[in-house]
C-alpha cells in the first residue's frame, strides 16, 4: 500500500486527531500509542483472518531513525508478513507518524518476550460464512474468555527462586506418524483454502486460546491432513512439552475396540485426556459407530473443559454428518469450521511449479497449463498425474513435452477433455486488445507507444507459442511487415519479462487458455 493511499484512510475513517513525534514522551510508550492506533486503521483494511492472525499479535519493540523493529510470534509468520502485509503495515505507521521512508524489520519473539496468554482461554464463537473470495472474508466471530479455575501461587522462600513444577505423569501418547513433507512452508494458498489455511496457523502458535475446536472440510486430496500435519509439526517444534496426538477417526475406532477387548478402557481415556493437542483426521469415520461416539464425545468433553487445542477434519461440513450426534455436532461447530475447495487454476498451476522445483527439472508452461487446465478435483491426483509424467519420460527416455502429456496422461487422469485448436494470428491480436483495452489495428501498426508496443510483444509471444508451425518471418510478417529480428527480440524480452512479473504472466497464462 503506497503514502497516497493514506489519504484515503483519513478521509473514510477520519483521520486520528494529536498525530505523535518521538521526543514527547519514553519511546516505547509513544510507539506502543502509535501501534495501537495502526492496529485501529488496518483493521478496518485488511482481510479479518489476515488482521488476526498475522497483524494483532505483532509486538512494537524499537524505534530507531527511520527503522521500527515489530516482533513476531514465529519465522513462518515472520516470513508471510514479509511478503503478504509489510506495505500496508508501512503505510499506517508512515501516516500516523507523519513521515516517509520508514524501514520495518519483523524479528521472531524468544518465548520470554511473548505475551503471557491469559488463563484457560477457549474460543466460544459460533460458526462463520466462509466466503473464500480473496477479496472478501467475513469476521471471526468474537472470541470470549472463560474463567477456569487457577491453581493457587505458592510463595517461594527465597526471591527469584522458582518452586519446580511438578512432573507430569509419563504417559503413551496414542499418534500416527507426520510427513515431513508436510509443513506450512510447502502448503499453497489460494482462494479455495485460505481461512482453512489462516485459522490452522493460527491455532499452531496459540493452541488452545483461539479456534478451538478448528474444524476443517473438503473432499479427499484438497489439503485437510497437510494441514492438520503442519499444525502438528509447528506446535512440536515450538512446544516441545506438549503432548500432541495425531490420529484418523478410524485408528480411534479401531483403538477403542481393541481397549474393550483387553479389559484396558482406563488406560485407553487417560492416553487420549492427558493430550495437550488432539488431531482427528476423516471424523466421518466414526459416524455410525455408537459406542465410539459415546467414548469420542466424553474425550472431546474432557479435553475442551481443560483448555486443550482439537482440531477436526472431514469429508464433509458438521450439519452434512447425518448420523452423529447433534450434541457431538453442535459442538464441532462452536468454533472455526473452514471448507476446502477444489483449487482454481493458478493454484493448480502454482502446486506444479513446486513439483518441478522439488524435483529440480525444467518443464514448459506449456505442458504445465495442459495438466492444471485438465485435472481440476484435487491436488493428489494432480502430484500423481505429474509424478507420472516425471516416470515415463525417464524411463523412455524422452522430452516432456505436449504431446508426450496427452499420451501419458489423457487415459488415466484427464478429466476435462481439452480440445487443441489452431488460432490465427487474428484471433490473438483481438483476445490481446481485448484484454489490453487496445483495437486490433493498433497493435499490428507502427505505435510504439509503451503500453501498445506491451501488448504487441505479448501477441507475438503467444503466437510463437500456439502457433509452433509458423516461423517467425510468417509471424512478422502478419504483425506488419516485421521482420524475424524483431519477432525472436519480442519473444526474448517477454520470457525475461515474464520471470519476474507474475501479474503479467498470470494475464498471459489466461489469454492462452481462452485461445485453446
Amino acid at each position: 500500500m503506497k503514502i497516497s493511499e493514506c489519504a484515503e484512510w483519513a478521509g473514510s475513517e477520519g483521520r486520528v486527531s494529536g498525530q505523535l513525534e518521538f521526543g514527547e514522551e519514553d519511546h516505547g510508550a509513544t510507539l506502543r500509542r502509535v501501534w495501537e492506533q495502526c492496529l485501529h486503521l488496518l483493521a478496518s483494511k485488511v482481510p479479518v483472518v489476515t488482521f488476526e492472525t498475522y497483524i494483532r499479535p505483532l509486538q512494537p519493540l524499537s524505534h530507531i531513525d527511520q527503522t521500527i523493529t515489530l516482533g513476531v510470534a514465529s519465522p513462518y509468520a515472520k516470513d508471510w508478513l514479509e511478503k503478504k502485509s509489510v506495505n500496508a503495515i508501512r503505510s499506517a505507521l508512515e501516516f500516523h507518524l507523519d513521515t516517509t521512508g520508514l524501514q520495518i524489520v519483523f524479528t521472531v519473539l524468544t518465548r520470554e518476550q511473548r505475551p503471557a496468554p491469559s488463563a484457560s482461554r477457549k474460543s466460544d464463537a459460533t460458526q462463520i460464512a466462509l466466503p473464500l473470495d480473496s477479496d472478501s472474508e467475513e469476521s471471526p466471530p468474537p472470541v470470549r474468555e472463560k474463567s477456569s479455575p487457577v491453581p493457587p501461587v505458592t510463595r517461594n522462600t527465597r526471591p527469584g527462586v522458582r518452586k519446580p513444577e511438578p512432573k507430569r505423569e509419563e504417559i503413551s501418547i496414542p499418534s500416527l506418524p507426520l510427513n515431513e513433507r508436510y509443513q506450512f512452508d510447502s502448503f499453497l494458498v489460494g482462494r479455495s483454502n485460505r481461512l482453512a489455511h489462516a485459522g490452522a496457523v493460527q491455532v499452531s502458535e496459540k493452541p488452545g486460546e483461539v479456534y478451538n475446536p478448528l474444524f476443517l472440510y473438503g473432499g479427499p486430496g484438497l489439503g485437510k491432513t497437510h494441514l492438520m500435519h503442519a499444525i502438528a509439526h509447528q506446535i512440536r517444534v515450538a512446544r516441545p512439552e506438549a503432548r500432541v496426538a495425531y490420529v484418523s477417526g478410524e485408528y480411534f475406532a479401531q483403538h477403542y475396540i481393541t481397549a474393550l477387548k483387553e479389559h484396558a478402557t482406563e488406560t485407553f481415556r487417560k492416553q487420549y485426556r492427558l493430550v495437550d493437542v488432539w488431531l482427528v483426521d476423516d471424523i466421518q469415520f466414526i459416524a455410525g459407530k455408537e459406542h465410539t461416539k459415546e467414548e469420542f464425545f466424553h474425550t472431546f468433553n474432557s479435553l475442551y473443559q481443560s483448555g486443550k487445542q482439537i482440531v477436526l477434519a472431514s469429508d464433509r461440513s458438521p450439519r452434512e454428518l447425518n448420523t452423529m450426534d447433534e450434541r457431538l455436532r453442535s459442538r464441532f461447530q462452536s468454533g472455526l469450521i473452514a471448507d476446502i475447495t477444489p483449487p482454481e487454476l493458478e493454484t493448480r498451476l502454482a502446486i506444479l511449479q513446486n513439483c518441478c522445483t522439488r524435483e529440480k527439472v525444467n518443464i514448459s508452461d506449456d505442458v504445465l497449463l495442459y495438466i492444471s487446465s485438465a485435472i481440476q478435483s484435487n491436488i493428489r491426483a494432480l502430484e500423481g498425474a505429474f509424478t507420472k509424467l516425471l516416470a515415463y519420460s525417464s524411463i523412455m527416455k524422452l522430452p516432456i513435452n505436449e504431446e508426450l502429456a496427452q499420451g501419458v496422461l489423457g487415459e488415466y487422469f484427464i478429466e476435462k477433455p481439452i480440445r487443441l485448436r489452431k488460432v490465427t494470428v487474428q484471433e490473438v491480436v483481438e483476445a490481446v486488445g481485448e484484454q489490453f483495452g487496445i483495437t486490433p489495428t493498433a497493435i499490428l501498426g507502427p505505435g510504439r507507444n509503451k503500453d501498445i508496443s506491451l501488448a504487441r510483444q505479448v501477441a507475438i509471444y503467444i503466437c510463437r507459442e500456439l502457433m509452433p508451425e509458423s516461423n517467425t518471418s510468417l509471424i512478422g510478417m502478419a504483425f506488419g511487415g516485421r521482420d524475424h529480428a524483431t519477432v525472436v527480440y519480442a519473444c526474448q524480452k517477454m520470457k525475461l519479462v515474464l520471470d519476474v512479473d507474475p501479474e503479467l504472466k498470470g494475464l498471459v497464462l489466461k489469454l492462452r487458455k481462452s485461445l485453446q
